[in-house]
């Protein structure tokens, strides 16, 4: 009698999709079976993330000091 198991694929890939970026999880069961092996992130266009101002340590202190 031949036992017959449903194939598992071994490499695959899932992808994720939100407003600011694409991530791609690839996985590879003969390399591991907890995880992804390699995750990759494009983001969109529309998405600029230094579009924002940093703030410094001084600007900080001073907001820190309105709030009391």
């Amino acid at each position: 009698m031949k036992n017959v198991t449903p194939e598992t694929p071994v490499k695959y890939e899932i992808t994720y999709e939100d407003d600011e970026s694409i991530s791609i999880w690839r996985y590879n069961t003969n390399k591991s079976t907890s995880g992804p092996v390699e995750v990759e992130y494009r983001w969109k266009r529309s998405f600029n993330p230094w579009d924002k101002k940093k703030k410094t340590m001084g600007e900080m202190v001073k907001e820190m000091k309105k709030k009391k």
